[in-house]
């Protein structure tokens, strides 16, 4: 009995979603040239080292599967650290962290920037948001 709960917990740990499945460009130049290639709007993750909620947010919102997807075919993503890396943070202020821009390929807002840890069901709703504002801006 014991072994087969085991393994049910272990087949359960291989299959779940990981934050580190969702295709990170690995700065933020980077991640402007895909996006204009590929057409795509870009999602930016600002968070520091020590950010108890950005932690959260990567292993509880940003490991589920259905987000993993989601971001991966619609988006381009980049993962910045706040005052480290070498982005605009004059135009993609982060008075809170975690914050997510939703930006065009070309680099601009396109809506407000999330802010602070929110579950599942509340950022796939912003990220549709996200991409309905990033056809209208695209037009």
């Amino acid at each position: 009995m014991n072994r087969f709960i085991l393994l049910f917990l272990t087949s359960i740990a291989l299959f779940a979603g990981d934050y580190e499945d969702i295709e990170w460009e690995l700065d933020y130049k980077d991640a402007t040239k895909v996006a204009n290639y590929q057409k795509k709007p870009i999602m930016v993750l600002i968070t520091t080292k020590r950010c108890k909620w950005c932690k959260k947010m990567k292993h509880k919102t940003l490991s589920d599967d259905s987000v993993i997807n989601r971001l991966n075919e619609n988006f381009v993503t980049v993962e910045v650290t706040r005052r480290e890396d070498d982005y605009p943070y004059k135009e993609l202020r982060a008075r809170a962290v975690p914050t997510i821009y939703f930006l065009s390929a070309e680099g601009k807002k396109i809506m407000r920037p999330v802010m602070g840890y929110w579950n599942v069901e509340n950022f796939m709703s912003y990220i549709g948001k996200a991409e309905k504002e990033a056809m209208r801006s695209a037009k």
